[in-house]
């Protein structure tokens, strides 16, 4: 069987949600099957740790496709005429972008489908794609994966799809996220904050991410008396004037501190080091910082909508989104109640065990090939 897959997201040293389920997925896959061919389709020039295994080849495919109308040229010309000359029965897309001028048949990773449901929260022109041709890519579907119970129901619910046409392959976790010893936490902080515990966020700066709503939350928690820094790990994805203003009008902003884009080896620690992690979306489609947070055994605050509350189950503290007096009550929970932030890193740990990207990949070959 000739497999092509949508590999545009894999790009060295920047790997981040659906490029690192894109790359834990495809290791195990093409690994697993010696005696399928699987061409790799890139939109750029790509780093040879991408090709797991002999039955791999790739090939760069233009544009570069990073915007809407760059879109429509990558999928629905580019795209299709490298699956004709290719001769591929089946062309699988991680991040749920499919071409509608194909007749091969196609399975999308559809994470989510907030733009349907918050589509303010994005740029115009990529709202304005995205409601226009996901319904299109999940009717052409031969089926469906996606990563949440709650996103495979939405999904089904919103365009109209069968039910039974959806997979659910859960995220998984990278396995070096682990507890650290004392020393490695104490060192952690005195790189990155000053010496001092701190609460972190990790993710990508987004109105549907609420780092506003997390800034706010903290200038609450530090006037009632919180003594923790608050560490923002990631880098803007859209402009977001509403964290912009909520650093600016911050009576604390000395205390947050934002660290760019962190390799996995950094990330590791400054999530096992810890207080907890803040995680108040308005809309996610699984969360795999949750889980990573979990595999860490560092407590978890987050938002008790849409899919978070079926990946953290009891193991975390909720809140609603715009309840920044409850979260700043939970971060104070955590910096005072030794037995709460006890039972929450062990219940999080025994948590965890439900996600790995094994358990994921399995999942998806099922789909792939049923």
């Amino acid at each position: 069987m000739r497999i092509a897959v949508n590999t545009r997201l894999l790009i060295s040293d920047k790997l981040d949600g659906i490029g690192w389920f894109t790359h834990e997925v495809l290791k195990r896959l093409v690994l697993k099957h010696p005696e399928h061919e699987f061409l790799f389709l890139f939109d750029r020039s790509f780093d040879s740790e991408f090709i797991y295994a002999p039955n791999v080849s790739a090939r760069i495919l233009f544009p570069q496709a990073r915007h809407p109308l760059l879109y429509r040229m990558y999928f629905e010309y580019s795209v299709p005429k490298a699956l004709k000359q290719w001769k591929a029965d089946l062309f699988f897309s991680p991040d749920g972008f499919l071409s509608l001028r194909t007749r091969v048949p196609q399975i999308p990773v559809i994470h989510d489908i907030n733009f349907e449901h918050r589509p303010e929260d994005l740029p115009k022109a990529y709202a304005s794609y995205y409601r226009n041709y996901f319904p299109q890519f999940a009717k052409k579907a031969k089926r469906i994966i996606t990563v949440s119970d709650y996103s495979a129901n939405d999904i089904s619910e919103t365009y109209g799809i069968e039910r039974s046409l959806i997979d659910v392959a859960p995220n998984g976790r990278n396995d070096a996220y682990r507890p650290l010893v004392d020393d490695e936490k104490v060192n952690t902080r005195n790189k990155h904050s000053m010496g001092l515990t701190y609460f972190v966020f990790i993710g990508n700066f987004s109105f549907r991410k609420n780092i506003h709503g997390i800034i706010e939350a903290y200038d609450q928690y530090r006037q009632a008396g919180g003594t923790s820094n608050l560490l923002l790990v990631g880098n803007p994805l859209w402009t977001y004037p509403e964290m912009d203003a909520a650093l600016s009008n911050s009576n604390f902003a000395d205390q947050i501190i934002l660290t760019g884009h962190l390799a996995i080896e950094e990330l590791t620690l400054v999530l096992g080091a810890a207080q907890a992690l803040i995680f108040p979306s308005y809309f996610e489609g699984f969360g795999i910082p949750i889980v990573e947070a979990f595999a860490a055994g560092t407590p978890v605050i987050c938002s008790d909508q849409t899919s978070l509350p079926e990946v953290a189950g009891d193991a975390a503290l909720y809140s609603t989104p715009e309840n920044h007096a409850l979260i700043a009550e939970h971060m104070m929970t955590i910096e005072k109640n030794n037995s709460i932030r006890e039972s929450l890193t062990r219940q999080g740990l025994e948590r965890v065990m439900d996600y790995s990207w094994d358990r994921t990949a399995n999942k998806i070959d099922q789909a792939l090939f049923q």
